[in-house]
C-alpha cells in the first residue's frame, strides 16, 4: 500500500511540474499530455543520476553488440561500434533528454522538432542504412524530385553489423522478455510503411531475420554472407 502511495504522489509531482514546464517554455505549448510529462520527468532528474545511466545503458548496448559481431566474425567492427555516442553533441543530449521511459532522441524530437544527436550519429556511423543515401543519381544528376535521398545497397560489413545491433538493441530493451518472435515483430512493425532502404538491402534484413526467428538462436549470424549474396543476386 506504501508502495502505491508512493507512485502516486511521484505522479502528482511529475504532473505539477510537466504543468509549470508547459506554461514556462513557449515550444511545449501545444505538445502531447505524454511529451509534457515525458519532458518533465527528464528535467527533474538529477544530472549525475542521468549520466551514470545512461552511460550503464549506452556500455550495455556496446557489449552486445562485440559479443555478436564477434560471433558473426567482425569483432572490429563490434568494438568500433558506435563511439560517437560519447561525442559531445550525442551525450549532452541524451543526458539531457533521459528519462529512463523512452529513447532520449525520440523525446528531443517532439520537444525541438529534430534530433541534432542523430543527424551527427547517422552520418558517422555506416550501420545505419539511412548513412547510404545519396542526393545524386548515378549519372552525376541531382535528384528530380524535391527532398528525395536515393538509397543504395550497404556494404556487407555494415550490414551485418545493423543486424547485430538490432538484436543487441532488442535484447537490451526486452530483457528476459527478449525472443526473435519479437526481434522479427519489430522489424515487420518498423516497415509497415515503406522506408528509404535499398530493396536489396531489405532484402538481406528479410532473408536473415526470418532464419533468426526460425532457428531461435544467433546461430544464423555465422550465415550473414550467404543471406547477403542470395539477396544482392535478387534472388
Amino acid at each position: 500500500m506504501s508502495s502505491l502511495r508512493g507512485k502516486r504522489r511521484r505522479a502528482m509531482k511529475i504532473a505539477a511540474r510537466a504543468a509549470i514546464l508547459a506554461r514556462r517554455e513557449p515550444r511545449l505549448q501545444g505538445k502531447k499530455r505524454r511529451t509534457v510529462a515525458l519532458y518533465a520527468i527528464s528535467q527533474s532528474r538529477p544530472l549525475l543520476e542521468k549520466i551514470a545511466r545512461h552511460l550503464f545503458l549506452v556500455l550495455r548496448h556496446k557489449t552486445y553488440v562485440f559479443l555478436y559481431c564477434a560471433y558473426a566474425g567482425h569483432p572490429i567492427r563490434g568494438f568500433m561500434h558506435d563511439w560517437s555516442k560519447f561525442s559531445p553533441v550525442e551525450f549532452s543530449e541524451s543526458v539531457k533528454y533521459f528519462n529512463g521511459h523512452s529513447s532520449p532522441v525520440g523525446l528531443c524530437r517532439m520537444v525541438e522538432g529534430c534530433s541534432r544527436g542523430w543527424i551527427h550519429h547517422k552520418g558517422r556511423n555506416q550501420h545505419h542504412y539511412e548513412y547510404w543515401q545519396d542526393v545524386v543519381e548515378p549519372d552525376g544528376t541531382i535528384c528530380a524530385v524535391q527532398y528525395a535521398f536515393r538509397p543504395v545497397p550497404m556494404p556487407f560489413e555494415c550490414a551485418v553489423e545493423m543486424t547485430c545491433d538490432t538484436i543487441a538493441a532488442s535484447r537490451a530493451y526486452n530483457g528476459a522478455n527478449f525472443s526473435y518472435d519479437k526481434l522479427m515483430q519489430w522489424w515487420r512493425n518498423s516497415h509497415r510503411f515503406p522506408v528509404n532502404m535499398h530493396p536489396k538491402t531489405e532484402r538481406y534484413c528479410n532473408l536473415i531475420y526470418a532464419e533468426l526467428q526460425r532457428e531461435g538462436t544467433c546461430r544464423p549470424l555465422r550465415r550473414a554472407r550467404e543471406f547477403y549474396d542470395q539477396a544482392m543476386r535478387g534472388e
